[in-house]
């Protein structure tokens, strides 16, 4: 037998006839495709990667080897950075003044994004493998002069380094078995205080939340952990249900909760960060289904049955609408996927953007002692194309990246969502020859 090193997947399998010991004997091989292994090497080489910095004021977009800032409150020609390779992920630190980018260039880098004109970054640090992902580490007490970074890359590894002391070496943190894609922290004792809390933090999370919240990692074997910051070698819990790569890890401030989404989207899983207890588990069909007819979340919201059709129309009536009836069944049928969500902490909302879904859906939190989501059609948000990102800056506002577009929405009477801003993105310009091949190559040896 051949197995796949990363996940155990069966290859090959070759039986010899036992009984036969002649030059040419019969040998039956049976080799097996393994779809998920190859979805797992497969990395989408035109995707946009976003993000907004914690104040609200900088955009960062990034699309292949293109990396460029946009001021969120100014119509400004966008800012230019120069990485030498394809950037997979960015991320703005809590203060919003440094910039970290990684990718296929196995470099990761800072950017002071202060400077008025684009300048060199103020350290790089090279590493043996591509990178994954790039996040700020949150700060404890007194820690406000250190800025910690991390990195994950393409065989699994998680590394810490100081990003003002870019000679200091980085320390290996933890691993995994597979290339890690998301590196988020569940909320510390600070962020539950600013996220606008009245109520005392809920029982099941107040006598295990630290002061800098746990780090949660997910591989495309759909793995997803947390572990205990900033010991990260002990692992506190696992979630497990997700077996193809997870595409959304959030773990939530206003609630005790961690919303996950594997198999390109298309499975959702809502859990209780503290004990791993999954609340529930849904299709992204399905969900999507649930949203639009506002009906209950919870662990027997599926075995509900479903609204009552409308009447039967006319004939006539029905082969004039059986277009637009096909367009909808399509458009929350099996090819749904959830493609981004994001969190209004202060409000206690959650957005779900699907994919071909020009509707943002809106969920609002019960009470603490519940911990549980419920459909609030009423706070939907249109857009004009489907989102490819949503981030939530702290002061409450939501941006929305579309196709060359970044919307921006604010919070006004009666706590709901207004657009506020819209700024269309300049065309991205075209890759290198040598970041598209790349991209699109094959990473197999590389990662």
């Amino acid at each position: 037998r051949a197995w796949c090193r990363g996940g155990a997947v069966k290859l090959r399998e070759e039986m010899v006839h036992p009984a036969s010991s002649r030059v040419g004997s019969s040998v039956l091989v049976r080799t097996h495709e393994a779809p998920a292994a190859k979805v797992r090497r497969t990395a989408p080489s035109d995707a946009v990667v976003a993000a907004v910095d914690p104040q609200g004021r900088l955009v960062c977009v990034a699309h292949l080897d293109s990396l460029q800032l946009f001021a969120a409150e100014e119509p400004l020609a966008p800012r230019a950075l120069t990485p030498t390779g394809v950037v997979r992920s960015v991320c703005f630190s809590r203060c919003g003044g440094v910039l970290l980018s990684g990718g296929d260039d196995k470099a990761v880098r800072a950017w002071d994004v202060t400077a008025d004109a684009a300048a060199a970054p103020i350290g790089t640090w090279t590493h043996h493998k591509k990178i994954g992902c790039v996040a700020f580490a949150p700060l404890p007490a007194g820690g406000e002069t250190s800025l910690l970074g991390l990195w994950a890359d393409k065989f699994g590894e998680v590394f810490a380094f100081d990003v003002r002391c870019p000679s200091a070496a980085p320390l290996l943190k933890l691993g995994h078995l597979s290339p890690v894609s998301h590196l988020a922290f569940t909320p510390g004792g600070g962020e539950l205080l600013r996220a606008g809390r009245e109520e005392p933090v809920h029982p099941s999370v107040s006598s295990r939340v630290s002061e800098t919240g746990e780090l949660v990692t997910a591989d495309r074997e759909g793995h997803v952990r947390a572990s205990r910051w900033p010991s990260a070698d002990i692992i506190e819990r696992y979630y497990l249900t997700h077996t193809s790569p997870v595409e959304v890890v959030l773990p939530l401030v206003a609630l005790p909760l961690l919303l996950t989404a594997a198999g390109s989207g298309a499975e959702v899983c809502l859990w209780r960060c503290d004990g791993a207890e999954r609340l529930w588990k849904r299709s992204a069909a399905e969900l999507l289904r649930l949203l639009r007819h506002a009906a209950p979340l919870g662990p027997d919201a599926g075995d509900a049955p479903p609204p009552a059709p409308p009447p039967a129309p006319s004939p006539v009536a029905a082969s004039a609408s059986a277009g637009s009836e096909a367009a909808e069944g399509s458009a929350c049928g099996e090819g749904a996927v959830l493609r981004c969500a994001c969190e209004l902490a202060a409000s206690r909302l959650l957005y779900l953007g699907f994919d071909s879904e020009r509707t943002l859906h809106a969920l609002e939190g019960a009470e603490a002692a519940e911990a549980e989501l419920r459909p609030r059609p009423g706070l939907a948000l249109e857009l004009r194309s489907p989102p490819l990102a949503l981030q939530s800056p702290v002061q409450g506002r939501l941006f929305a990246l579309c196709e060359l577009e970044l919307l921006c929405f604010a919070l006004g009477e009666g706590g709901r969502l207004a657009p506020s801003a819209s700024f269309r993105l300049s065309e991205l310009p075209p890759p290198s020859v040598s970041s598209a091949a790349a991209a699109d190559g094959d990473e197999e040896g590389e990662e």
